[in-house]
């Protein structure tokens, strides 16, 4: 056994500030049927209007979840070789970090920058339940195996205890200092383990649906830790820290063993307990599969492209997606390892502008382009379409979903208002808006900025 090649050792995992996946099945995986095998899986999950943050499949292999930047999840269909959308989520307020499928429903939860944890039902593609909290930016979701519990990790020093079936919060775990970045719970549900920017994995008691006692510490890295998986078996937890080290801790025990001594922050786990394997992922855009039963990293793959904010295995364990900077999750075969991988990726994405030369076409780019289109369909994106914006009076895009402060708002939006945008922030100008802070502190990249949104975003009979 790898726990006892392990003893002594000292197991860090490598992790990155930011969003953060992971991905730990049951170990009870049913097989994947025998048509799924001839079709095969999807190359890319295409749908969302900005990069998605996690992804997760079904244990029968035959659903996806993923969850976007664009303030959605989408649960897919893998019964065809493009994908297909079965319902576009939306409800959060902010980006979306982390969702999950929620065992024996039809049901699942997510959780995002609005600090809001939803519970969704997946026969009807609606919304259940939106519950709003401290508004703080929740970063991971895990769910119990007998889908009654969610614990989410906070960014306000705490991770909370949620009932899914009552739909409400029914405990607060406050030992971290600093940001509380992932949750995992133990296979039989008794347990929660949660780890933070302190560099500490704690270990929570469950009885009755609650934290029956006082934490405990497993492990003391020296470094933030930012992702957990529990391990098939149950006996081992994998986990990861800001200096780019990944590796494990026996729950028994408390012995640690370092796997890969890294120079990327890892931003992702996934486990597959059919092939008895793990994969991390990290700031650079590197996957490395590693052996459950002897720690020994069997595959690893290179991407340009990074970082890898989510992963996940397929049933058997012989494909991986992982989810990114790009508007699509990305499928990596395992096993058979090919030689060579064309990456659909294409570099630089549109907000990741080097040489462009128009400086206001460069501000978009950078800003911009994540959350907004120019042309009249809005892709999805975060925020709607700027086409025809100046003149228009703010929150009147048919279809959009504005925020209370943007619907009751008397602003038009003219060079002076959007300039004030970019001067103030939209936090100071509109109180209560989503709209992500974005300043310029430069008046001759503003001006820029506003010139080209001028003559940009003009209808096309309106440009000279």
């Amino acid at each position: 056994m790898f726990r006892q090649m392990a003893m002594g050792l000292v197991l860090v995992a490598c992790l990155g500030s930011g969003v953060i996946s992971v991905r730990a099945q049951s170990s009870a995986v049913p097989a994947v049927q025998a048509e799924k095998a001839e079709q095969g899986w999807p190359d890319r999950l295409a749908g969302h209007g900005g990069p998605i943050k996690s992804v997760v499949l079904s244990e029968d292999g035959k659903r996806a979840l993923t969850a976007s930047f664009d303030y959605s999840v989408i649960l897919w269909a893998l019964d065809r070789e493009d994908g297909r959308i079965l319902h576009r989520l939306e409800g959060h307020k902010a980006a979306v970090n982390d969702a999950t499928f929620i065992p024996g429903t039809n049901k699942a939860v997510s959780v995002g920058d609005d600090g809001a944890v939803a519970i969704w039902d997946l026969d009807r593609g609606a919304l259940i339940e939106l519950i709003e909290d401290t508004g703080e930016k929740a970063l991971d979701v895990a769910v119990s195996l007998d889908g009654k519990l969610a614990a989410v990790a906070r960014w306000d020093g705490t991770a909370r205890l949620f009932d899914l079936v009552k739909g409400k919060e029914v405990d607060t775990l406050s030992g971290h200092d600093g940001n509380v970045n992932a949750v995992a719970f133990s296979q039989d549900g008794r347990t929660l383990y949660t780890a933070a920017y302190d560099g500490r994995i704690l270990v929570w008691p469950i009885a009755d649906g609650r934290i029956s006692g006082s934490s405990r510490l497993l492990h003391a890295a020296g470094w933030g830790v930012n992702v957990l998986a529990t391990l098939p078996g149950g006996s081992l937890l994998a986990f990861g820290t800001i200096d780019g080290d990944a590796g494990v801790a026996d729950l028994e025990t408390g012995d640690t063993a370092i796997l890969k001594d890294g120079d990327h922050p890892v931003l992702a786990l996934a486990t597959s307990p059919r092939a008895s394997t793990f994969a991390l992922g990290t700031a650079n855009g590197e996957i490395a599969v590693f052996d459950i039963e002897t720690g020994a990293e069997i595959e690893s793959y290179g991407d340009l492209y990074g970082p890898v904010w989510g992963l996940s295995f397929t049933p058997e364990g012989d494909q991986l997606y992982r989810a990114g900077l790009d508007d699509f999750a990305i499928r990596w075969q395992v096993s058979p390892t090919k030689p060579f991988q064309q990456t659909p990726s294409v570099y630089p994405r549109r907000f990741q502008a080097y040489d462009v030369e128009d400086p206001g076409e460069r501000e978009f780019l950078r800003k911009c382009s994540v959350c907004h289109t120019l042309t009249p369909d809005d892709a999805n994106r975060a925020g709607p379409t700027l086409y025809g914006l100046f003149g228009r009076k703010a929150g009147t895009v048919d279809g959009y979903a504005y925020s209370e402060a943007l619907k009751n708002s008397d602003i038009i939006w003219t060079a002076e208002t959007v300039g004030r945008l970019f001067d103030d922030g939209p936090d100071v100008m509109t109180p209560g808006t989503k709209m992500p802070i974005q300043r310029l502190k430069s008046v001759e990249r503003r001006d820029a900025l506003v010139d080209y949104l001028a003559r940009a975003t003009a209808p096309v009979g309106d440009m000279n």
